[in-house]
């Protein structure tokens, strides 16, 4: 029997193996590569545990660098990949990185579908601040800006980058602090 028939046997009808139920092979071949992705997830030197939160939830407002999320009961852990997927150079905009969750991660964050969802009509996690280890063991904030490959339903990831200004402003009387992301952008498409 060649390798094509063995794996096609081996997804097909009457070889189903561990609740594998689904119709088509690439359905049942998602479902395991799945399985395979949770049971490997820290054999991956970019996993690590990453926490969210938002601007209400944050003990440390304008702390960029060098937080201590362990300790603070409102940051919520979540198991992450980390992922350099470009590099930075003079010439260019600045580079994000990518955050991918565990397949099948729901959302965790309680107040999300209220505070994101309805109102901005966000998707999880994006919106969200998510303190990030760095190569030197020391967790930094930085924020989920958007989707990075929407269409990619194997293993979504989304953008992130660093928070690297504390912003001032006046709301009714009041001034805020809030911690953000400058970006400069030197290349435009004119369509």
């Amino acid at each position: 029997m060649g390798v094509y028939q063995k794996y096609k046997s081996r997804y097909s009808g009457e070889n189903l193996r561990n609740g594998l139920d689904a119709v088509r092979v690439g359905e049942r071949v998602k479902i395991e590569s799945d399985r395979v992705m949770n049971e490997t997830w820290w054999n991956d030197p970019q996993s690590q545990v990453a926490y969210l939160y938002d601007w209400y939830h944050d003990d440390n407002k304008t702390q960029l660098r060098n937080l201590d999320p362990k300790h603070d009961h409102r940051k919520i852990p979540i198991d992450v990949k980390f992922i350099k997927n470009a590099y930075q150079s003079l010439d260019k905009d600045i580079v994000t990185r990518h955050l991918m969750l565990r397949p099948g991660q729901e959302c965790n964050v309680d107040y999300y579908d209220e505070y994101f969802a309805k109102r901005y009509d966000a998707l999880f996690p994006v919106g969200l601040y998510c303190d990030l280890l760095d190569s030197n063991g020391k967790y930094n904030r930085w924020m989920v800006v958007r989707i990075a490959d929407f269409h990619d339903g194997q293993f979504p990831k989304y953008e992130v980058l660093p928070c690297d200004y504390v912003f001032q402003y006046v709301y009714k009387g009041i001034k805020y602090n809030v911690a953000g992301v400058t970006r400069s952008q030197n290349s435009y498409k004119i369509m």
